[in-house]
């Protein structure tokens, strides 16, 4: 059993200002700076309407990670800017000046304050740069995705109140005189103590801590005198029913006598009333900034994360892999930076990834790489009051680089010298999985599944539409099973809750749960491959079959999952309709294509489109007779793997012999994969799917190639379509330089070489001009995204 991985949490710290709030110069200067953290979806301390000076102290320093101090005349004689910076003075809050008044010099209580604190200008990019240096967790103070700078909700305490309301008497004894306590507030909650009062030494701030069980404990405090000197309070603490008794000794130097607090409880004292909640989990942060971009902006991304490595700064440009940025965004990012153009709307894979980034609350400061040009649609709405910098060339980088740096700062600056540890359960694992609605079983496919740390990521597509999941997990006490729930989000549609237990064994999770929409909610399952370290990842087996076969098939899948061997099946067999999804997830990411071959299998169209583009791409097939081979000798399929090794399964006495047979082919296919891959160089993206159109030439006659589907991704060129000949497939190869050469295969036919250039534009739009032939034949051809391409704007970008 892997040991379980708790998410981390962390407290939802602000930044508090303490200016003269009665002096508008001061209250200009002050809000002005406010305003900047704001606009970068900073946490700032907003007091709520009317709150007087005891709960802006209580609010607002308690949960401070820094104060800014405006030191001014009109601070100097303020009582409640007294107060405030005495008591954040006491509890070690840590405080920035900030110098608006170059001809004063801070006196008396606040020159003593401030003396040993760091100080800067006004001027945003100063103050940063400061709370980096002071060692504040700038990334800490970021808002979560529904949250607002906003008053915050005052929280509950074990006891609130003072001594004009008489909910407080306390007393200390020194020289065998009784010495009355005058506190305008004091607080009691969750094991902190706080205060501020005065008695016959003068004004004080009291702090401290304490420990309960079963209503009784120790308590600590500290009783500051403003200007003064320190006393030391200790002693014990009572509660019953609705009274709290607080006595013990204070101390300064060899100086010590008695005290006494008793507090009137606003209800009956319960335990259950310090229970302190648990703590919510939350995403886990990566140290890394992650380029976001689409095929045309790939030289443009990587200058970028050159620029912002060489200034010191972990940049990850990632390969244009939907699942694999997700995967890199959950893992490793600290704050992602999209390249906001036309073309970069237009892309699915950005679509998608920037909403996965949105809806898990990881950081967005966008990039406008695009001159004239304003986002609008999912971009507009994911990205809206957002602080961009321009960069739309190499120039620019050199020009506008810190300016992109300054944005980052509150995300990264502690994050440089931060190591992640993570517990990966499932690392980018394919999943299978359905929901129920209606009574009826709707299936969940997913190209990427992961849970890290506490968290769960995830992107698939089922009957709706397209979706990105995230989301959280925790091991339940005493158990070694996980609690979870997920969002489940539908790309420009609506979102859906998904909770429930994960239960396993070796080999396997099992989320079930109920789903959650609106009034609606029912039932989902969903079987998750745990990680195996020696396992290559981004791979899998896959099973093709027709629908007679589907019993056996099933069979054969759950063996091999309990292997821990990834397969990728169409769960109802036979492809249907458009044979996109096969060629994405299915073909082109195998190890090995095993086909499980029957007459039926040879006379379906479907099967035929998925097998002899498995061997165009010259994927390792593993056939697996279910019936005896001579009644499909002479078909396409008996072409196709009449030189393999074919494995027999038509006697169920040797099933098991078979199996282990089959489980050696698989290591061997998939360590081989795993070597060849890790040899690849590395090619652009430069389509990554879309609509396309294509004609060739021949007798003077121009012919159309209409395409189901087609990219230029990572070096291989994939497509899928129909022209007057009939259904073909695509398959091929291209280089950094433009030079680009593939094979038409037509189903069941012959095939064409096809040779040419390609030309991209710069809003993700692509043409290939060239030549073909058969044998003798040859003549001009051209290929071209629809709607992406502007003729004016076509240049060789290789």
């Amino acid at each position: 059993m892997q040991e379980a991985v708790t998410p981390s949490c962390q407290e939802k710290k602000h930044i508090f200002f303490a200016y003269a709030e009665k002096d508008e110069s001061d209250v200009r200067v002050a809000e002005k700076l406010k305003n900047h953290f704001i606009q970068r979806r900073l946490r700032v301390y907003h007091p709520r309407e009317n709150e007087d000076i005891n709960t802006k102290i209580a609010n607002g320093i308690e949960n401070a990670a820094v104060v800014l101090a405006f030191p001014s005349r009109s601070l100097q004689v303020s009582k409640s800017g007294s107060k405030l910076l005495n008591y954040a003075d006491q509890t070690k809050t840590a405080i920035l000046n900030i110098k608006i008044c170059e001809d004063f010099q801070p006196t008396d209580w606040l020159g003593a304050i401030l003396a040993p604190t760091s100080s800067c200008s006004a001027d945003f990019n100063e103050v940063m740069k400061s709370l980096i240096s002071m060692g504040i967790k700038t990334n800490n103070l970021v808002l979560e995705r529904d949250e607002k700078n906003e008053p915050q909700p005052i929280e509950k305490h074990l006891f609130y109140g003072g001594t004009r309301s008489g909910d407080v008497t306390a007393t200390y004894h020194q020289f065998g005189q009784q010495c009355p306590m005058e506190f305008e507030f004091f607080g009691l909650q969750q094991g902190k103590v706080f205060g501020q009062g005065d008695d016959q030494v003068g004004a004080f701030t009291l702090a401290g801590q304490y420990k309960l069980k079963d209503g009784y404990g120790d308590i600590n405090m500290h009783k500051q005198y403003v200007g003064k000197h320190s006393v030391i309070y200790r002693g014990e603490i009572y509660l019953q029913g609705m009274k709290c008794l607080i006595e013990g000794h204070w101390e300064i130097n060899n100086i010590y006598d008695r005290f006494i607090i008793h507090l009137t409880l606003p209800e009956v004292y319960a335990a259950e009333m310090e229970k302190i909640p648990l703590p919510k989990a939350s995403r886990r942060q990566g140290s890394k900034v992650m380029i976001s971009y689409c095929p045309c902006q790939y030289d443009l991304a990587q200058k970028i994360a050159e620029g912002l490595v060489a200034k010191g700064i972990s940049a990850v440009c990632p390969p244009l892999r939907m699942h694999e940025m997700i995967k890199i965004a959950t893992e490793e990012a600290r704050v992602v930076i999209p390249l906001m153009s036309e073309a970069y709307e237009a892309s699915n894979t950005s679509k998608y990834v920037l909403s996965y980034v949105d809806e898990a609350g990881i950081p967005i400061v966008p990039i406008k790489a695009q001159d004239h040009y304003s986002q609008s649609s999912w971009l507009g709405v994911i990205c809206a009051g957002a602080l961009w910098t321009k960069i739309t060339d190499a120039n620019d980088i050199e020009k506008n680089l810190d300016n992109l740096i300054g944005q980052l700062h509150p995300y990264i600056s502690d994050s440089l010298d931060e190591e992640q540890h993570l517990g990966a359960l499932v690392d980018g694992t394919l999943v299978q999985g359905y929901y129920i609605q209606w009574g009826k079983k709707f299936d969940m496919k997913f190209d990427m599944f992961a849970m890290i740390d506490g968290y769960i990521a995830g992107q698939g597509d089922d009957e709706v539409g397209g979706f990105v999941i995230n989301g959280k997990y925790i091991c339940l006490s005493d158990k070694e099973d996980f609690e979870f729930q997920f969002k489940k989000h539908y790309i420009g549609q609506h979102d859906v809750q998904y909770s429930g237990t994960i239960t396993h064994h070796e080999s396997q999770f099992f989320f079930d749960g109920k789903w959650f929409l609106d009034d609606l909610s029912d039932s989902f399952h969903l079987e998750v491959s745990r990680n195996q370290s020696s396992g290559p990842k981004g791979l899998h087996i896959m099973l093709s079959y027709q629908w007679n076969s589907q019993e056996l098939v099933k069979r054969v899948a759950d063996i091999l999952k309990q292997r821990n061997i990834p397969i990728w099946f169409d769960i109802a067999g036979d492809m249907k309709g458009n044979i996109n999804a096969a060629m994405a997830y299915g073909v082109e990411g195998a190890a090995m294509v095993i086909s499980f071959d029957t007459v039926a299998y040879s006379k379906s169209i479907n099967c035929q489109k998925e097998l002899t583009y498995a061997s165009q791409l010259k994927k390792n097939i593993a056939p697996v007779l279910l019936e005896n081979d001579k009644g499909f000798q002479n078909t396409w399929l008996g072409t196709i793997i009449a030189s393999l090794n074919a494995i027999n399964m038509q006697d169920d006495n040797q099933f098991n012999s078979s199996i282990d047979i089959l489980v050696q082919r698989i290591n061997r296919a998939l360590e081989e994969k795993k070597d060849e891959d890790s040899h690849r160089s590395q090619v652009i993206t430069r389509f990554e799917g879309g609509a396309v159109r294509g004609r060739y030439y021949q007798y003077h006659q121009a012919f159309d190639m209409l395409f189901d589907f087609f990219s230029l991704r990572e070096g291989r060129v994939l497509g899928q379509g129909n022209d007057e000949i009939g259904p073909f497939t695509m398959a091929g190869n291209y280089d950094n330089e433009g030079k680009v050469s593939f094979t038409k295969q037509y189903v069941g036919q012959h095939s064409v070489e096809y040779n040419g250039n390609i030309y991209c534009d710069n809003l993700g739009g692509f043409k290939i001009q060239g030549h073909w032939n058969i044998e003798d034949e040859t003549d001009e051809f051209y290929l071209e995204s629809i709607n992406a391409f502007k003729c004016d704007t076509l240049t060789e970008n290789i």
